[in-house]
């Protein structure tokens, strides 16, 4: 398992008597893309916002590869886009990037613009101003900002909010991209639960200012089996072999003649393997695996995500 490159303990952030964030344990580890859910409001841009000192915590630290983030800092470690990119409107995406890498002092910065320009795709943008971009290419334009200097972790809050399809497809697939080809770490926020399941590594879901829980893809799916899917012309035969094992209602048998079974299914491989056993032909096993989503509205008691 990757070590951790970034993670907090006990965070929080107080505005008068009421908490954003209270106690927050968040563990991001290298080469993760660490997906932050959680509906408006419940803390993520605040979370977001400390660890890129934009903010500061009541209580609490930020470490970062085991040094308090102060240090590591000055290191250009982290690149964020919080709150939608800050652009120079009447200057190109080049020039944009050229007085970002003057900002943090960057020396011999033609060749990593034009890297950067490329690895978003406004390579060919040329003097096109960054007013007349449309909102997918000024995300693509903010997250190029946040590369330059090449952090480690590039974190991102909403960065395909109020975007199209295509736009957030393509920005799905460029921070895919980034993550297994330069080992970038991704901290990305969304409400958008069905497109950060389609690519995040790992979790963590925030209500009301409390990091509820955090787990892996793989434990989503392990852990959030929803039924298992049956499908064969032996059904008969099927039937009896399962209800040899175990309780089947007759409701499990659908109209079409599938069979869907809700209960047993961390036992799916034992099952899979006993049906095989006897010699029965499957035309379909398939174990569906509970939504991102559903999960999200089982933990939090049905909030919206919105």
């Amino acid at each position: 398992m990757s070590e951790i490159l970034l993670r907090t303990e006990k965070l929080s952030k107080k505005y008068g008597s009421r908490f954003a964030l209270k106690d927050v344990d968040a563990h991001i580890r290298q080469g993760d893309i660490y997906g932050l859910i959680g509906r408006n409001g419940a803390g993520k841009t605040t979370l977001m916002k400390i660890i890129n000192n934009q903010i500061h915590q009541t209580s609490g630290s930020v470490f970062f590869a085991g040094d308090g983030l102060k240090k590591a800092r000055g290191r250009h470690l982290i690149g964020a886009l919080v709150e939608g990119p800050t652009l120079y409107p009447d200057c190109s995406a080049r020039e944009n990037l050229e007085y970002k890498c003057a900002a943090l002092g960057i020396k011999h910065r033609k060749s990593e613009i034009q890297t950067l320009l490329e690895t978003v795709e406004l390579a060919d943008t040329g003097k096109k101003k960054a007013r007349q971009f449309s909102l997918g290419m000024k995300q693509r334009l903010g997250i190029a900002l946040a590369l330059v200097g090449n952090p480690d972790v590039l974190m991102l809050d909403e960065p395909i909010n109020g975007m199209d399809p295509q736009g957030i497809a393509g920005i799905r697939e460029m921070l895919v991209r980034l993550n297994k080809e330069k080992g970038t770490t991704i901290l990305i926020s969304s409400h958008i639960l069905d497109e950060l399941g389609k690519f995040a590594t790992t979790y963590g879901i925030i209500k009301d200012g409390l990091l509820l829980t955090e787990f892996t893809r793989a434990q989503l799916e392990e852990e959030n089996l929803s039924s298992i899917l049956i499908r064969s012309p032996e059904m008969d035969r099927v039937l009896a072999a399962l209800r040899e094992k175990m309780p089947v209602p007759d409701s499990a048998l659908q109209p079409d003649g599938t069979l869907t079974l809700k209960e047993n299914t961390a036992h799916h491989r034992d099952i899979s393997r006993m049906l095989f056993d006897s010699g029965i032909y499957l035309e379909e096993f398939h174990v569906q695996h509970q939504t991102l989503e559903e999960y999200f509205m089982k933990l939090t008691g049905g909030a919206e995500i919105a």
